[in-house]
């Protein structure tokens, strides 16, 4: 490895060079190209299977595993472990043997799952592969963190790192270099990845594609967005916020998959709906609320709309038909309702796609029920140009119960009748309390006003004894 390794200062290495590092590579891990060509040591490698070589004039390569034809200069461009290399026992990848490559190799693809993959970490000696434009590893048997050293390539385009054990964060050097070339950042299934995304990237003026699903990525979705974005897919992961709207006023935006994201809220942008360029919009099992706006211009890109198991409410509105591009519809477990639009049905693309309209649980407004398990909150009848809309997942036609509709749900109390409840209930406590403050006054006065006859003497008594007869007689009057 040390002697491979001072190859280091032939940055550019010469066709000859650059085939006794790739097969020192090889070597030390235990790898066979399955060409003929390979047993050949004093054949050039850009006849191997796994190998993409440039010719120096641009002229068409020979075909694939044929070593005549190369000429003198050719370039090795390309690493691409697919299927035509036989990976041996260790599989650790070598990072430090690849940089005699440093200054011609703008690909290198590291496998995807199996038995014989690579393993190990990701080598900081990557970041010494100046003219390294797309790296790619699909295997599950990497681990370690992102080396943030990748951050420097100046030419990188592309990173995919699809393993499922890579951890810690996602190292803001990614998108540092303003005068970098980072296009695309996925980072799918790595579900010990955490943190945040780095707020860098939604502002790199290269970037276009983001995709971080089912990761324990966390934060807060940025409310400012420059980045041209094509796609953003941060689906199953535990980023919260709303939608923000500068997302949808960019020129570019195609997809936007916020899917079982179920701490996302806010309300549904309707710059994304009527965008130009958008071709698909999944919120499922999010807090997205708002409605659905009606549409003045039609909006045929649109393939994909999935608000299933979101807040959104109001109801459909009567020009559904310009999203008329539509082939795939889920609405269920939301809080639309009232009356599917008969233009619903001129959507030709859900014919043969997938449009769901019902609920799986009851709800407020209950009005169509299947026969198997359904429920819905749109009114009675249905649009008999779309039955496609109206069956259940079985297959069944839904059978409608409720032919009119339903009574507006109860107002708000306002503040005047929330004013009557605190009068009646002072009046409640109130006249009691006066009552039995009068009865206790009214007791008090009659108490105070009775004569009270002083007690008769022995004195008075021997007095009373000793009037005369005459003068005891009353007097009577004539």
């Amino acid at each position: 490895m040390y002697i491979l390794s001072s190859l280091l200062c032939a940055l550019v290495a010469s066709p000859p060079e650059a085939c006794k590092a790739l097969r020192g590579f090889y070597d030390a891990i235990g790898a066979k190209d399955k060409s003929p060509s390979f047993a050949d040591t004093s054949s050039t490698c850009c006849a191997f299977l796994d190998v993409r070589c440039t010719q120096p004039d641009g002229s068409p390569s020979p075909p694939l595993g044929q070593k005549e034809g190369w000429k003198a200069g050719a370039t090795l461009t390309k690493i691409k472990f697919r299927g035509g290399t036989e990976l041996g026992g260790s599989g650790t990848l070598p990072g430090a043997l690849l940089l005699p490559l440093a200054g011609t190799l703008e690909y290198l693809d590291l496998g995807k799952e199996g038995d014989r993959s690579f393993s190990g970490t990701l080598p900081a000696e990557l970041a010494q592969l100046t003219a390294l434009q797309k790296l790619s590893l699909t295997t599950g048997k990497f681990s370690g963190t992102i080396p943030h050293q990748l951050g420097r390539l100046p030419a990188l385009e592309k990173v995919t790192l699809l393993s499922k054990r890579l951890s810690g964060t996602v190292p803001g050097e990614l998108c540092h270099r303003s005068d970098g070339s980072l296009r695309k950042l996925y980072l799918d299934d790595n579900v010990k990845l955490s943190g945040t995304l780095p707020p860098e990237c939604f502002l790199l003026p290269t970037l276009e594609e983001i995709s971080a699903k089912k990761t324990r990525i966390s934060g807060t979705l940025p409310s400012k967005i420059t980045a041209p974005l094509r796609l953003l897919i941060l689906e199953e992961v535990s980023l919260s916020g709303s939608v923000p709207e500068e997302l949808c006023k960019g020129e570019k935006l195609e997809e936007l998959v916020l899917r079982r994201a179920n701490r996302v809220s806010g309300t549904l942008p309707t710059e994304c709906l009527s965008h130009d360029t958008i071709t698909k919009i999944d919120l499922k099992r999010t807090k997205v609320g708002g409605t659905i706006p009606s549409l003045d211009k039609a909006v045929p890109k649109l393939k994909t709309l999935d608000l299933s198991n979101s807040d959104v409410s109001g109801t459909l509105p009567a020009s559904v038909d310009m999203f008329s591009g539509l082939e795939y519809l889920a609405v269920d477990r939301t809080k639309l309702y009232g009356i599917v639009p008969e233009s619903l049905g001129d959507i030709r693309g859900l014919k043969n796609g997938t449009c769901t309209l019902q609920n799986a649980y009851d709800s407020v407004f209950i009005s169509i029920v299947s026969k198997t398990c359904c429920y819905s909150n749109f009114w009675c009848p249905l649009p008999s140009n779309a039955p496609y809309c109206t069956e259940t997942s079985s297959g069944e036609a839904i059978v409608c119960s409720v032919m009119s509709p339903p009574p507006p749900p109860p107002s708000a109390p306002s503040l005047a009748s929330d004013t009557a409840v605190v009068v009646l209930l002072i009046c409640a406590i109130a006249i009691p309390a006066a009552a039995w403050l009068l009865y206790t006054l009214c007791k008090r006065v009659a108490i105070t006003s009775t004569v009270v006859v002083p007690k008769m003497t022995e004195l008075d008594s021997a007095a009373v004894e000793h009037v005369p007869e005459e003068e005891a007689r009353p007097t009577h009057y004539n």
